[in-house]
């Protein structure tokens, strides 16, 4: 069966949007009231002005090329809005507006024509498509009528390759083949089964292999079709026409690989000396600037005296360009004089080796707070040791207003600044190297970095030193893992209040181990994180999953050396007290899963769960390790991070402000459904969604209430619900969502019927619509 959506999708008039449903097109009128002030003859003679004035300001630049390209730069804004208010009207009519959509009935047959040519592509070689037309409201509706009858189904596939080698490869990789019997006829899988032959023959050397070699024959020309009552069965000939293994244009070799460095300042490559070094048979020519051989040929996968393949030669420019290296990465080729190989060429041209960027912005609370400006600089250095090694600087600088945790909810201004530094090498660095062959197609990374974090705030000041050195490799487009065997945190808070100190105490005591991030700390772990992802985050929705693993070892190298602590302690003092050690276990799955419902529509769902163990003398993870419910990318009907434990009431000051609720395992579940709502500048999407989940406590100083328990666990699961309202404008997403309780594990109890419309926005209710602010999707 063919869905209503893919024949829908060959329609491209759509009626005129309506009002709830009923015969008021209030965009149709919004497009009658801009037409009141138009006046297309004026808009047309404004293009013809400025269209004068741009000829002839061109003529008096005309022997200067760099005013003239100013010039032109400056007419084509111009002339391109002059042009869009001459074809689509003014603000009312061209933004605001919708044009009215007329009926055509030569449009209403070419639509039931490409309808009978898809259903035929698709193995409804019987069907018919006809149309009537209604008249309702005095507007017309078109009513197309579908009868597919019979599919026709593939019975017998059969290769016909007189190529002994290139039959061999094809049946070795026909578990691939896009053509499959015993399943219904498709165009689409014929031209795909055609690009995956000479994907395959043009990876095995055949150069000269093209999709147009591969023809089909197919129906009663082979054998007598099988027919029945439900369906039509065809076999189908694939006829690949593959050079003799005598010919020239069977089989090429590469003879000779050649690799330049062009200048980067565009000018004649004739003006600078160039060096030649010949390395692993590949010639490597340099005209100004000079990269380590030996890297650059872990990324050269095309090598002398190997057969020609497509993918290595791409695989090989991804690589390059992975780098951050080279602006611009050619591949050419030519005969050699045998005409039985290839003469390989990579031309490259470098980005520049300094570079400077800045970033300013605001810094949104999503509390009480208020936006803060921060601003980043960044300083980059390519290339430092010429083995294709990037240095990177950053330094932030940033002022948050913030709600104080004490006072009468005054709001603060917290400053930060860091600084932070790291290494990148284009390559996995280990003593030996014992995997440099291995991952040298994977985009390998070792990335060493040195990070200073400076926080001022009211309650007390606090820095943090961290040191880490991690590994990345991607052995697909769809696989990544990161390896991190040395992370460093060594955390110090200073000038702490007292009356802050105070609340830390009273907050342990019931349960909340906040007061572990404001003493002495010293934090070490190895982690490892595997993402598989297929969503891709350009274009419309598709068919995706999401998985994210990551596994965290803190206080390893404690049990390996039962000496370090001392050392530790030796070295950064231990002045104000005892430093505070870690040992935990930690893991954390991630699964997300995408169905597209429509061209701009999508059903999404995920699961979140995780836990940590402590088994260090304190018995407690590090604060920053803990999991917490709540907030914009979680349960969204909570404040961030201010669900659970369990069923345990919310922890609150002595002025009733809220605070965080960790837990040591945590479970939690989206449903979201998301659609398209309307253009304006950019896409304003929507989306409805129920959140369920919570966090819970493992360790036996925990209160009861908080504990996980089996008896417990479905009465301890918080629903929440709501939508949201999400402004993609392509190259950022404005999100808004909106939550609302359903049910509340603290209250044992529905608070749903308990949301008062008078009172949507008082947090002292006990349900309340809850405002999410953020910048991309959720999940």
């Amino acid at each position: 069966m063919i869905s209503d959506a893919e024949l829908d999708a060959l329609i491209p008039q759509k009626p005129n949007r309506r009002f709830l449903g009923l015969p008021f097109f209030p965009y149709v009128g919004l497009y009658r009231f801009g037409e009141l002030f138009y006046n297309r003859e004026e808009k047309l003679r404004k293009v013809i002005e400025v269209t004068q004035n741009y000829q002839k300001e061109s003529r008096i630049y005309k022997n200067s090329p760099r005013k003239l390209e100013k010039v032109q730069r400056r007419y084509a804004k111009k002339l391109e809005k002059a042009q869009n208010r001459a074809d689509q009207g003014n603000f009312w009519m061209r933004v605001v507006g919708e044009a009215p959509v007329y009926f055509n009935i030569n449009e209403v047959s070419q639509n039931a024509e490409k309808m009978q040519k898809y259903l035929y592509n698709n193995g409804f070689f019987q069907a018919a498509v006809h149309f009537k037309q209604d008249t309702i409201f005095n507007r017309i509706r078109v009513n197309y009528l579908i009868s597919e009858n019979r599919p026709t189904m593939i019975n017998n596939i059969r290769y016909q390759v007189k190529n002994n080698l290139a039959d061999s490869i094809l049946k070795a990789n026909n578990k691939e083949a896009t053509l499959v019997s015993k399943k219904r006829y498709d165009g689409d899988s014929f031209e795909e089964e055609r690009i995956r032959i000479e994907t395959l023959l043009r990876n095995q050397g055949y150069f000269g292999f093209s999709r147009q070699n591969v023809t089909y024959l197919v129906n009663d020309t082979i054998t007598k079709a099988a027919t029945d009552s439900l369906f039509k069965s065809v076999d189908v000939n694939v006829l690949v026409d593959v050079p003799s293994p005598n010919s020239k244009q069977a089989r090429y070799k590469i003879s000779s690989v050649n690799f330049e460095v062009l200048s980067p300042s565009g000018l004649p490559d004739s003006l600078f000396r160039k060096d030649t070094i010949n390395f692993q048979g590949i010639n490597y020519i340099f005209a100004d600037k000079k990269f380590s051989t030996k890297i650059l040929d872990t990324k050269i996968q095309v090598r002398p005296g190997a057969y020609y393949s497509q993918q290595k030669e791409r695989d090989t420019q991804q690589q390059l360009s992975l780098t951050d290296q080279f602006r611009f990465v050619n591949y050419n080729y030519t005969f050699d004089s045998t005409g039985k190989g290839i003469n390989s060429s990579f031309k490259v041209i470098p980005l520049e080796k300094y570079q400077i960027s800045t970033d300013i912005g605001l810094n949104v609370i999503q509390l009480q707070g208020a936006p803060g400006p921060f601003a980043n600089l960044t300083y980059k250095i390519r290339n430092v040791f010429n083995g294709l090694e990037n240095f990177e600087t950053s330094i932030r600088g940033g002022i948050e207003l913030v709600p104080g945790f004490l006072g009468n909810r005054q709001i603060y201004r917290s400053e930060e600044v860091g600084v932070n530094t790291s290494l990148i090498f284009p390559r996995l660095i280990f003593p030996g190297n014992p995997f440099q062959k291995q991952t040298a197609g994977f985009n390998p990374r070792t990335q060493v970095g040195l990070g200073y974090n400076y926080v001022n705030r009211p309650e007390y000041t606090r820095t943090n030193v961290k040191i880490s050195t991690t590994y990345s490799w991607q052995p697909t487009n769809t696989t990544l893992f990161n390896l991190s065997l040395i992370d460093l945190n060594i955390l110090n808070t200073q000038n702490i209040r007292q009356d802050f100190q105070d609340l830390l105490v009273a907050l342990q005591s019931q349960g909340n181990n906040l007061i572990n991030s404001f003493q002495k700390s010293f934090v070490s772990d190895i982690n490892f994180n595997f993402v598989y992802n297929t969503n891709s985050l350009i274009g419309p929705p598709k068919n995706a999953r999401y998985l994210r693993v990551a596994l965290e070892s803190g206080g390893t190298s404690l049990n390996i050396l039962p000496g370090q602590k001392q050392l530790i302690k030796n070295v950064f003092g231990d002045l104000q007290g005892e430093l505070q050690f870690y040992k935990y276990l930690r893991g954390n799955v991630d699964f997300r899963r995408y169905w597209p419902t429509g061209k701009r529509s999508a059903f999404v769902a995920r699961i979140n769960t995780g836990a940590i163990y402590s088994y260090g003398d304190s018995k407690v993870p590090p604060y920053e390790k803990y999991f917490f419910a709540g907030g914009s990318n979680s349960l969204r009907a909570w404040l961030p991070r201010r669900l659970g434990p369990g069923s345990s009431l919310p922890r609150l000051t002595s002025d009733s402000l809220s605070i965080e609720s960790p837990g040591e395992f945590v479970l939690e579940g989206n449903l979201e459904y998301r659609g398209f709502l309307a253009k304006f500048f950019g896409d304003i999407n929507y989306a409805l969604f129920i959140d369920v989940g919570n966090v819970w406590n493992l360790n036996s100083t925990a209160t009861e209430s908080q504990k996980l328990k089996a008896n417990r666990f479905l009465s301890e699961i918080a629903i929440g619900t709501g939508f949201g309202i999400r402004y993609d404008l392509s190259f950022f997403v404005l999100r808004f969502d909106f939550g609302v309780k359903v049910y509340d594990p603290s209250l044992q109890r529905f608070v749903l019927d308990e949301l008062e419309f008078n009172k949507l926005f008082r947090r002292t209710q006990s349900n309340f619509l809850n405002i999410n602010l953020g910048v991309g999707y959720p999940f």
